[in-house]
């Protein structure tokens, strides 16, 4: 990786791939003749309407062929190439049928067919453009007497029926059939037997269903494959496929979020989406964890997606600065920082999650979709026996990293030269640890407070099961996770969930209910106890009376384990669906969804927790907050057949109100420190704060899809929104996109001279979104209390009003296509997209003589972000007993602000710069050491003999990249998944929170440090003494690039092995399925760095608020390994 250290203005930029300007301009040329093509192929479509036979019948369609003893696969060809149809057969069906001939002649398809089919033992059957030709089933009548016959359906998960889909018995080669045109087959069960019937169909997911004589029929639905063409993605307001998809959206399944052992469900998605950022601000249970979709788009208002589960609007901003979604953004804190709102939901609930990226996908969503969309989909009953689920699991949680520091005598040599560098001699008051402290023996703190093991246990019971009619789901889990932290700390989470699905006889009415509970218990210290791991290593802990040492210097970290921090969480979440088929096609649906959540906290700090020296008095802060969401959303859609394609409508409006009231209380003065979780023990209390807010939003929206025979597919959409967060003059705006794609696959030059392409589609997508994540009433004049005037209560103006605000766009581009290879065994997809942020809400600058000196408005800054996504699955070998599939991800991103029109007059002159990341780093370039006095040397950028804030420069960013490969290999019932995650940045490299010598430890990077007899060291010498050339030369030493370089890591994000256990075994204890597992996660990382506990959670940038949002050491995600048993009844 290329980092420079010369200015901004002057620097060579780093490119990634390197290419001459003859290849660039290839490359440009390519993709702007990629794109005309695919602009001349849709607005032709009224041409092209004409061109095509599709929808004709068998008997309809002539074709002039001759055949000269050739076989019934070669007939079959030249069919196909003098007719739209497309044959669907087995080779094996076909493989020793006689060759046939046949004059030259015009005949209809039918005619031919009927031909070279008589006597071959072969049928056909048309469906749509497909003909799937099978032998045809012999009833041997003496058998029949004696075996049942088993007639079904395969349909597909939706109730769709599936022609083609391979039948056959397992244990039985000479068997084997597939589904008509209608989905139907029929089987022979002999008596007294059980046989296993295998279906398998290309895309889905083989299932193996185990009948017997007393089963005479049988209803099969196949799932799609995660990642298939077939593979149904959640959309706004809808459903589609990856095949017909205009839009980009990335999706994970139960499959890929069950295999990990994780509590909140967004940990599960680090590194498997293109586009997708994740950063989990640590490793407490809990704690927050932000997504970023596609780079930051504001200056300073929220990035927060938005997030949707089954329809329901599940996000907790409520306009406060900054901006987060925490559950306690406006109440108190324990050691998890921020609580996430998706530690309320049990990951095992979920079907799958579908975030929305681009402007197709997105703008449907308007105000709320610039920073992307989440969908969450969960699980849903299926019609069929009762079946009963049951998964326990328990393991160990700690960490994988240690940071190497100094040991006693390293550190002692340390301070001791320090002293001897700055000539002052040590003391009991500025030395303790080299004049009073034990000089032998010493704490390995790390290892003390966090270096210890957490446990995690978890048991969860499934029901599910129903009729045509009615279906249902129900989940109950409960999961306890302790900490690394010394003593007794613990989550604990209790969840349920219940689905119901009815639908009338004649399928016309459709209702869905869901509601799920949750309620979390959380037992943790007040803070972080990561920071310590840097002090002194003979710092008493206790004194010769036994109780806690103290130190002006220090607080006993073991004082930090005495202020505790208690908080309960309940989270209740219902919604309901209906539908109604008023006409063949139109559909009137209504969406109904409410939230409400309720937090409450205590964090008591003891008079026993603090130096008695300073007199300290117990306290304790006392936290509610009742948050509520309610939204009612009606719609009508229409589906009809138009033309030769399928046109899809829909018309909605959405009505939503979010409030909130939050109340925290601090009590002092406590007679007693066992009567601190109790408010009416304190002796004096007053109120911190009473936040209640209100936010109410409704829209219009409406879409349009037209799908011409599953090859040109354009897609429109349009949103009006209006949010109480803005002012009357500018409170609604107008949203839209439109996206369009070709399966170029499907025309007949590319079948007929690409055939191991087996899928190519280019698409692309151009539309607006919005955001209102701002903070609430900047359109109003905000009041607060002030000190009384006369004698009487006053208030003052606090904020400036701005009635003119107005809402952040952007705007978003894309171009993208996808490709399958040899039957789509390798899937390739490649999107680049741009999007472009403007009128940006911040601070600018006002006169002073007006008693303020900034108010927020929209600023002409436009905000780009731009990048490369890159995706890659491939099935390598596949066979009966085993298989080997990966799936590889890469994302390359840019941010720059691209315009700010008089920026070096506003307040973020000093923070931005016009062509550069807005998450840029200004930093003095570091030279070395004076050999002389051991002080750290910079550049001097404007020769003037100083160095001040004039002498930085702009880092190189480098290209940053980031993303995630896996592989999963099976044999016979074992599974094992092994997955990796990447990051490439440029960040900090090295965290120095004191200067070496001072009355801290170091890690051992400080071994190499300048001394009278190491003049050629990498780094300064110590100091002990504030003032001292060395020392002074530290105040700038953590703000040059002397600590930032290449901060990229490498991580063994998660391993999971699991064997099914044969069903012969379970037969005999009537178990339906079992598996027993292991599963691991965030088991080992790889980073130049390793003075950093993880390189996650502490680098700016990126997400907002990633790690703690300054650069410092924090309890990182935990290795994790868990033991289980999943089984079914």
């Amino acid at each position: 990786m290329y980092f420079s250290a010369q200015s901004a203005e002057d620097r060579k930029k780093y490119v990634f791939f390197t290419a001459s300007p003859q290849t660039r301009y290839l490359i440009r040329q390519l993709m702007r003749t990629s794109l005309i093509i695919a602009i001349v192929f849709i607005t032709s479509l009224q041409c092209l309407f004409a061109t095509e036979v599709n929808g004709q019948s068998t008997q309809q369609v002539q074709v002039t062929i001759k055949l000269q003893e050739e076989t019934i696969t070669s007939a079959i060809k030249k069919i196909e190439q003098n007719s739209p149809f497309r044959f669907i057969y087995r080779n094996n069906d076909l493989k020793d049928i006689v060759p046939v001939s046949m004059p030259l002649a015009s005949r209809t398809v039918k005619e031919t067919l009927d031909f070279i089919l008589k006597g071959t033992g072969l049928t056909y059957h048309q469906v749509g453009d497909k003909i799937l030709v099978s032998k045809l089933t012999v009833v041997n009548t003496t058998e029949s007497v004696k075996d049942t016959r088993l007639t079904g359906m395969v349909t597909d998960e939706i109730g769709n029926p599936l022609p083609g889909v391979s039948i056959r018995i397992k244990g039985d080669k000479s068997f084997s059939t597939a589904s008509d045109q209608y989905g139907h087959y029929s089987v022979n069960i002999p008596t007294g037997k059980t046989i296993s019937i295998i279906f398998s169909y290309v895309g889905y997911v083989t299932r193996e269903i185990a009948v017997d004589e007393k089963t005479t029929s049988l209803k099969t639905a196949l799932v799609p494959e995660a990642g298939s063409l077939n593979e149904v993605q959640v959309i706004g307001y809808g459903t589609t496929t990856r095949k017909l998809n205009t839009g980009s959206v990335a999706s994970i399944t139960s499959k890929e979020i069950e295999k990990q052992p994780v509590g909140n469900p967004l940990a599960a998605l680090a590194g498997r989406m293109s586009g997708v950022l994740i950063g989990q601000n640590n490793g407490v249970p809990g704690s927050t964890i932000q997504v970023q979709i596609r780079g930051q788009n504001s200056l300073s208002s929220g990035g927060i997606p938005l997030y949707v589960i089954d329809g329901v609007p599940f996000t907790n901003f409520n306009g406060g600065s900054p901006p987060t979604d925490n559950l306690n953004a406006f109440g108190t804190s324990g050691a998890s920082g921020g609580i996430s709102p998706f530690g309320m939901i049990n990951p095992s609930d979920i079907e799958r999650i579908d975030i929305l990226k681009d402007a197709d996908a997105t703008s449907i969503y308007g105000s709320r979709g610039a920073n992307g969309v989440v969908l969450i989909t969960t699980k849903k009953g299926s019609s069929g026996r009762v079946k009963i689920g049951l998964n326990l699991n328990t393991g160990l949680t700690e960490l994988n990293r240690f940071i190497p520091t100094l040991d006693l005598q390293q550190y002692l040599a340390l301070r001791k030269e320090a002293f001897q560098n700055d000539g002052v001699t040590p003391n009991a008051t500025n030395a303790p640890d080299l004049t009073l402290w034990d000089q032998n023996n010493s704490t390995d703190f790390q290892k003390l407070l966090i270096g210890n093991r957490g446990h995690v246990n978890e048991i969860q019971g499934s029901m599910s099961g129903g009729n045509d009619q009615t279906r249902f789901f129900f989940n109950s889990a409960y999961r306890r996770e302790s900490t690394v932290f010394l003593g007794e700390n613990s989550s604990k989470r209790f969840s349920s969930r219940l689905n119901l699905d009815h639908s009338s006889q004649n399928k016309k009415f459709m209702a869905s209910f869901s509601v799920s509970y949750t309620n979390d218990n959380t037992n943790l210290p007040t803070s972080d106890l990561a920071s310590v791991y840097n002090l002194p290593p003979n710092l008493p802990l206790y004194d010769a009376t036994g109780k806690l040492f103290w130190s002006n210097n220090f607080t006993n970290p073991l004082a930090n384990l005495l202020r505790r921090y208690t908080g309960v969480t309940n989270n209740l979440i219902g919604n309901a669906n209906l539908k109604y088929e008023v006409l063949p096609g139109l559909n009137v649906k209504a969406n109904f969804g409410y939230t409400n959540t309720r937090l409450d906290q205590v964090a008591t700090i003891p008079a026993s927790s603090a130096n008695p020296a300073n007199n300290p008095l117990s306290s304790a802060t006392f936290t509610n907050l009742n948050a509520q969401n309610w939204i009612i959303e009606p719609t009508l859609d229409y589906v009809k057949t138009l033309g030769r394609g399928r046109l899809t409508a829909l018309i909605g409006t959405s009505f939503q109100q979010n409030s909130s009231n939050g109340l925290s209380l601090a009590g002092t003065n406590y007679s007693n420190e066992a009567l601190l979780g109790t408010l009416g023990a304190a002796g004096t209390t007053t109120v911190n704060y009473n936040n209640i807010v209100k936010y109410k939003y409704n829209a219009v929206f409406a879409k349009v899809n037209y799908d011409w025979q599953e090859k040109y597919l354009i897609n429109a959409t349009f949103r009006r929104d209006g949010s109480s967060r803005f002012g009357p003059t500018n409170r609604f705006g107008n949203f839209g996109a439109l996206g369009a794609g070709w399966i170029f696959t499907q025309e007949t030059f590319v079948k007929d001279n690409l055939p191991f392409l087996s899928f190519g589609k280019l698409r692309g997508s151009f539309g607006t979104t919005g955001n209102d994540q701002i903070s609430n009433f900047i359109y109003l004049p905000l009041y607060s209390s002030t000190n009384t005037y006369l004698g009487n209560a006053a208030t003052v103006v606090t904020t400036i009003p701005n009635e003119e605000i107005k809402w952040e766009t952007t705007k978003k581009l894309e171009f993208a296509i996808d490709l399958g290879f040899l039957n789509d065994r390798i899937s390739f997809t490649a999107n680049y997209y741009r999007s472009r942020s403007s009128d940006q809400i911040a601070f600018n600058a006002l006169a002073t003589q007006s008693g303020y000196n900034a108010y927020q408005t929209n600023l002409p800054a436009l905000i780009q972000n731009k990048g490369l996504e890159l995706e890659l699955n491939s099935t390598n070998i596949i066979s009966k007993d085993f298989s080997w599939k990966t799936n590889v991800n890469f994302t390359f991103t840019d941010n720059k602000l691209l315009e700010f029109p008089d920026l070096d007059k506003s307040f973020s002159a000093s923070t931005y710069v016009v062509g550069e990341s807005i998450n840029l780093f200004r930093l003095y370039h570091y030279l070395g050491v004076n050999p002389v006095n051991g002080a750290a040397i910079y550049e001097d950028k404007d020769g003037n003999g100083t160095i001040n804030i004039n002498d930085r420069y702009v880092a190189d960013l480098g290209t940053p990249f980031f993303g995630g490969f896996n592989n999963t290999f099976t044999y016979k019932g074992f599974e094992l998944g092994i997955f990796f995650q990447f990051n490439h940045r440029f960040g900090v490299t090295q965290i120095l929170n004191t200067r070496p010598g001072a009355l801290s430890n170091q890690n051992n990077y400080w071994l190499d440090r300048w001394t009278p007899g190491n003049l050629n060291a990498s780094n300064p010498g110590a100091s002990a003494t504030a003032g001292t050339a060395i020392a002074a030369s530290y105040n700038l030493y953590t703000s040059s690039d002397a600590v930032y370089g290449d901060a990229s890591y490498l991580k063994l994000r998660s391993v999971n092995l699991s064997y099914n256990i044969p069903q012969d075994w379970l037969k005999q204890v009537k178990i339906s399925s079992a598996s027993v597992f292991v599963q691991g996660q965030n088991l080992f990382t790889w980073a130049k760095n390793k003075y950093i506990l993880d390189p996650e959670t502490t680098v700016q940038g990126g997400p907002p608020g990633l790690g703690t949002g300054v650069i410092g050491q924090v309890l990182p995600p935990l290795r994790t390994i868990v033991f289980g048993v999943n089984c079914s009844f």
